[in-house]
């Protein structure tokens, strides 16, 4: 069955920019480039912003006079690194208010780093601060790595509410995995789902004739739905509320959400007196892709 709706969204953004070449007032090589790296999950933007040393030569990097055992270190050169972030989120199991935070290592030989997220934000790389309690601490994942000869931060695994925060220098990595508050849940109240509970028959577009079902059931704490015939992209999907009466679709993979199709498939119900007996799904151009009608 072929249906009118998007089964994939996907979209290539190339951008160009001319960049002008240096005059003698803005020229200049340090031993420490600056960089930022930032990413966003979920309306959430984590960012980063660094100096990268590079080895010169220099090895080891860690238990030498470059990088002390024990010592408080930030992961950079030059002013402290900087941790921004644009809403709440959980590093570890620690909650990190939404603003800006001078990023340091307590660097250990033989047990777990601890990184210290410092409030006071602007410091010099050598005014290394002590452990204090204004400092949010996290327990840092310390792993063995593929030689890096510049310092680079990178944010190498992804998931619908978070992701692994990275930093790897010589042959060292340290990470520590984040979450973020998720807008939207495929989760909702029994008594809140029940009246969306139920079978439809479905007609897509302007068509005068049914081409299926959507079935709607209430299931693990939440609504879900498939279509009859099952949709191989689809399969049973979460209905999520996004605002009175009207739902996304949220698509599962083992268990775990793992895309939101907002706004690109919307389904916005129908009452009649105060029960759902019909609904639409759009898209974000608001093409209207089906109906559905309730089957007694």
């Amino acid at each position: 069955m072929t249906r009118n709706f998007p089964r994939a969204v996907a979209m290539l953004l190339v951008g160009a920019s001319v960049v002008a070449a240096p005059t003698r007032a803005d020229a200049q090589i340090r031993a420490s480039e600056l960089q930022s790296v930032a990413q966003t999950v979920d309306g959430t933007t984590i960012r980063v912003t660094y100096s990268r040393p590079r080895m010169r030569g220099r090895w080891p990097i860690f238990g030498t006079e470059a990088v002390q055992w024990g010592e408080v270190w930030t992961p950079g050169a030059n002013w402290a690194t900087l941790l921004e972030t644009n809403k709440d989120i959980t590093i570890g199991t620690k909650r990190v208010p939404k603003g800006k935070y001078g990023v340091w290592f307590v660097v250990r030989k033989d047990s777990a780093w601890t990184m210290l997220l410092d409030p006071k934000w602007k410091q010099f790389h050598m005014d290394h601060p002590k452990p204090n309690s204004t400092q949010i601490h996290v327990p840092l994942r310390v792993d063995s790595a593929a030689v890096e000869e510049v310092l680079t931060f990178s944010f190498p695994t992804l998931s619908a509410n978070g992701g692994t925060l990275a930093m790897r220098w010589a042959r060292t990595q340290v990470s520590a995995d984040f979450t973020v508050t998720p807008s939207l849940s495929d989760l909702l109240p029994e008594k809140d789902a029940a009246p969306y509970v139920g079978v439809y028959a479905m007609r897509e577009g302007k068509a005068k004739a049914d081409s299926g079902r959507v079935i709607v059931t209430y299931e693990g704490g939440g609504l879900k739905a498939r279509f009859e015939p099952e949709d191989p992209y689809m399969k049973t999907f979460a209905l999520m509320r996004v605002g009175p009466n009207v739902f996304t679709a949220g698509l599962y993979e083992k268990g775990v959400i793992y895309e939101v199709l907002k706004p690109d498939m919307m389904f916005t119900f129908t009452l009649v007196p105060g029960k759902p007996v019909t609904f639409e799904v759009r898209g974000e151009d608001d093409e209207l892709y089906f109906t559905g009608r309730r089957k007694p």
